[in-house]
């Protein structure tokens, strides 16, 4: 199956109105036939790309503007295209659309869409019962034949027109050109034509039928994987992004009864044992096109066909990205741990990177991370950056929890030695503390009464204390910790004997 040429840097995932998410809902769309022959969908060779040269506008091509015109508004920036003029494009068979509408106006992006909405809903219904191949916005493509790659951007071309910012380029399969699919006919392709029909052996064209609003809109069972009608040519089903599977579709070519035998290809070489029907995109592959060669041994003899390339293999994404947690006590020397969670596809590595008011804490990038007196009364959070061969590198961050202050572990008693006497001194030992306090404060008491000038860990007992009972109040302060006072016991003082 041909793919559209090289350029195309996929890279990102597309908003359909690349200015926020899509509308909520599409409040008019074009009424769709009268009847429906069959629910199935639409029969598709995937990317058919210009071959001849006729380029007087088709009418499906002509239909299927005049369809967006008068539903969403904007204007033609035509169909056709001289033969000479630029490289290789469907406008030089009449077979696509440049449908003028400008990023530059939320209303035109709004309506925009709207209309792209509805053409890719449900795997690209409506764009299967339109014939559609692809369509080009601003600088980003989405393709029928890898739906599940969604919206891609594309390289920078140079100029508005050129990264299709004033318009909408949409190109169509022959069936859709020639108005010969269910949304023009009401009878689903079965055999795509790849060619006018009506001409040169081709089976007439069918005719259009009414319109109306009878036909249930997104719910036949579109496959989420595309898969192309067999053609005169192999051609491959299956998106080009690692980790997806890639599937062979021989043709109409081989005969009934030949064996069949694969080689797939990156870029220009075969891939060591990729030898089946199918294959599963591997990392290495990353940037290249895959094709297929797909040999058919019967009893005439042996022929070998290749498919054309895929646009370049892409990284794969994960799937599940969960906001990592904080385990543990988040208070000042504490020890907190990142729970990254459980990612899909599983990482080949994760990197921490420890944040306080959302800025990054220099030096702590370790699965656990040790609060610091700094952190007290802050904000901590964690970023995890997901990393896999072939996958694009995916960050996460947690929810931010304020740093409590700590308590003391073990906080000491404190016990007085001395002769309790009038003339005498008093000494006070704090006890043992956990962790030790960055100070300590005292103060002593005569009762319930503070003696003044009295905040030392000694007290030189006077005449006024004699009949008192004499205490100590120890305080022991550290940053980041909460403050703990404890007392001494009370000692009686009595005069000298």
């Amino acid at each position: 199956m041909r793919r559209l040429a090289a350029g195309i840097a996929a890279v990102a995932t597309f908003s359909l109105l690349l200015a926020g998410p899509a509308p909520a809902a599409i409040a008019k769309v074009p009424p769709p036939p009268k009847a429906l022959a069959a629910a199935t969908i639409d029969a598709h060779l995937g990317y058919m790309p210009q071959s001849t040269c006729t380029p007087t506008a088709k009418p499906g091509a002509t239909a299927v503007l005049k369809l967006l015109i008068a539903t969403w508004g904007g204007s033609s920036s035509g169909i056709s295209r001289g033969c000479s003029v630029g490289a290789t494009s469907e406008h030089k068979e009449g077979r696509a659309l440049d449908w003028r509408m400008s990023v530059r106006s939320a209303s035109q992006r709004k309506r925009v869409g709207q209309a792209v909405a509805w053409l890719t809903a449900n795997n690209g219904e409506v764009a299967y019962r339109l014939g559609v191949m692809y369509i080009i916005w601003n600088q980003h493509i989405w393709s029928l034949y890898y739906p599940e790659l969604g919206w891609r951007k594309m390289a920078d071309r140079g100029s508005v027109t050129a990264n299709h910012k004033n318009h909408v380029h949409i190109s169509l399969s022959w069936d859709g050109a020639m108005k010969q699919t269910s949304w023009w006919t009401g009878i689903p392709v079965t055999q795509p034509l790849n060619s006018r029909c009506g001409l040169h052996g081709a089976r007439a064209c069918l005719p259009t039928i009414g319109r109306g609003h009878a036909w249930p809109l997104l719910k036949t069972a579109v496959p989420a994987t595309f898969m192309p009608a067999p053609w005169t040519e192999p051609g491959l089903g299956g998106s080009p992004q690692v980790g997806r599977t890639l599937t062979s579709v021989p043709g109409t070519w081989v005969p009934a009864d030949a064996t069949l035998t694969y080689q797939w290809r990156a870029g220009s070489k075969g891939i060591p044992g990729a030898v089946a029907a199918t294959y599963v995109v591997g990392a290495e592959t990353l940037g290249k096109g895959i094709s297929v060669r797909v040999t058919a041994t019967s009893a005439p003899g042996t022929t070998t066909k290749t498919t054309d390339g895929t646009t370049a293999v892409l990284k794969a994404r994960f799937t599940t990205a969960p906001k990592p947690k904080l385990v543990g006590t988040v208070a000042t020397d504490q020890t907190v741990t990142a729970d990254p969670g459980a990612w899909a596809a599983v990482p080949d590595s994760l990197a921490f990177v420890w944040k306080r008011n959302g800025k990054t804490i220099a030096k702590a990038t370790a699965a656990t991370y040790v609060v610091t007196p700094a952190d007290t009364a802050k904000l901590l959070s964690v970023t995890v950056t997901a990393r896999k061969a072939g996958y694009e590198t995916k960050t996460a961050t947690s929810g931010s929890t304020t740093v409590a202050k700590a308590s003391f572990a073990t906080v000491g008693v404190p016990t007085v030695t001395g002769d309790p006497v009038v003339g005498g001194t008093l000494t006070v030992d704090p006890g043992t503390w956990a962790p030790p306090p960055g100070g300590m404060s005292y103060q002593w008491y005569a009762g319930a009464s503070k003696l003044t000038n009295a905040t030392s860990p000694t007290l030189k007992l006077a005449a006024a204390q004699a009949g008192t009972q004499v205490s100590v109040r120890v305080r022991g302060g550290r940053p980041g910790y909460r403050t703990a006072e404890v007392s001494s016991q009370k000692l009686v003082v009595t005069n000298a004997p």
